[in-house]
């Protein structure tokens, strides 16, 4: 959890949405990659093998009978969040841009027969008790087949109902439904990242420090393995204990951990998960002379840091951290991307949908690609699992999704069993000090 002493209601809204759209802006990028599907369903584009046989009936698989499959939708109600605390955030229209996608994909047919039934809950996601209370409907009041980028995927996993694009916090019980990202866990992507960086010649001479939170503590023992299969001198290891709540007992922390990788003679500091957001906060508090070159492991927890924050660049012109996606403007510009876009217009042509092309502040394309993304993330699954559709089968299908072609991605996708994601390409992230935000690379690091 990141600790702000200055304005922890942004920070913590900001983190919730990001939640729901598998990242807030940052987010939209994340999990863009799936939006081809929702167009292409019957195409080659999905190529794993359909698994046949008879259709499943509401009786074996809640929230799918022989002519529907019940699709749970949680979005992120940001109207309440507005009236709430003034902060003026439009994503776009939710509601309209899953209705439109959805009605689309039923005019051609549905998904192997089944019209799509969406089930829209609007979830505050400045608190838990809208999320708690939206996973009790979508799981025991009008049970669904499946949730798309719930708030609370753990609640909706453990009812059995599989996720499409959610961030897990903690675990789930053993034999739970199962969460699909195009986004790797930190535990997978870290060392991907770090090999790539170090390609990059981002640590080469250097002597290094980890810098972790007390959250992040088995998440720094990854970082340290990474680095030293990477061949890394990694000369101190700290962790700030102080508790969450605790702003002022952290910042007192990070400037003796900082003291003490100064005396150490690191010269570049790695700052694990949600470190990547409170390093340059308590440099910054603390006004510390110790300012070496840094990699941030979180590019969407740095992010948010400086989401609604007045930043020092002092401490941040020196930071490099990398996304598993380009930026949103260059995914945008994919030709599928588009005409997921198109739909959602001819449906509602008086719905503003922004472009995140050379434009810093309006965000009205957020909830059009990510609405793209989770029906095309489902419909790729759903599609794959073939006729007899049950949650054993969609799993199945899932882990299945092999060598898959789709738009904005710069290779081919591959989940595998166990594995709920892909391992793609790694895009490198900087300051920009014009804009107080974190670029990402429109091309994958090599």
């Amino acid at each position: 959890m990141r600790r702000n002493s200055r304005r922890p209601l942004p920070t913590h809204l900001i983190r919730g949405v990001h939640a729901v759209v598998h990242k807030s802006v940052h987010n939209a990028r994340n999990i863009i990659k799936s939006v081809g599907s929702l167009f292409v369903v019957g195409s080659t584009v999905l190529l794993a093998t359909a698994i046949d046989g008879p259709m499943a009936s509401a009786a074996t698989t809640p929230g799918v009978t022989k002519s529907t499959i019940s699709v749970g939708i949680p979005y992120v109600d940001l109207a309440a969040v507005d009236s709430q605390f003034g902060l003026h955030i439009d994503q776009g229209n939710y509601p309209n841009a899953y209705n439109a996608l959805i009605s689309s994909i039923n005019a051609q047919g549905g998904i192997n027969g089944r019209k799509i039934v969406p089930v829209l809950v609007a979830v505050n996601p400045t608190g838990t008790t809208a999320a708690a209370t939206a996973c009790t409907k979508l799981t025991e009041d009008t049970p669904v087949f499946v949730a798309l980028s719930p708030l609370s995927p753990n609640c909706y996993l453990e009812h059995g109902i599989p996720t499409i694009n959610s961030t897990l916090t903690g675990s789930v019980t053993p034999g739970s439904a199962q969460n699909f990202s195009l986004t790797p866990p930190s535990s997978a992507y870290d060392p991907t990242q770090l090999a790539v960086l170090a390609k990059q010649g981002v640590f080469k001479g250097k002597k290094v420090a980890i810098f972790a939170n007390g959250t992040d503590a088995q998440e720094a023992k990854i970082v340290a393995a990474a680095l030293a299969k990477d061949h890394v001198k990694v000369v101190e290891t700290a962790i700030d204990s102080a508790p969450a709540s605790d702003s002022a007992a952290s910042a007192q922390q990070q400037q003796t951990i900082a003291l003490k990788f100064k005396s150490e003679g690191a010269n570049e500091v790695v700052a694990v998960g949600s470190a990547s957001g409170s390093w340059p906060t308590y440099e910054q508090q603390n006004q510390s002379t110790y300012n070496p070159p840094w990699v941030a492991t979180s590019e969407t927890d740095l992010q948010g840091e400086l989401t609604g924050n007045k930043a020092d660049p002092t401490y941040l012109k020196n930071v490099i951290a990398t996304s598993p996606t380009p930026s949103e403007a260059a995914v945008w510009q994919e030709p599928l991307v588009q005409q997921c876009v198109k739909t959602i217009k001819k449906a509602y042509p008086s719905d503003s949908i922004a472009s995140p092309v050379n434009q810093d502040t309006v965000t009205t394309y957020t909830a059009p690609i990510n609405t793209c993304i989770q029906v095309g993330m489902f419909a790729a699954i759903a599609k794959a699992a073939g006729k007899s559709l049950t949650t054993s089968s969609f799993t199945k299908a899932g882990y299945g999704l092999q060598n898959v072609a789709l738009p904005g991605v710069s290779s081919k996708v591959s989940f595998a069993q166990g594995r709920p994601y892909p391992l793609g390409p790694v895009y490198l992230a900087h300051y920009n000090s014009s804009t107080g935000q974190i670029d990402i690379a429109a091309k994958a690091a090599s």
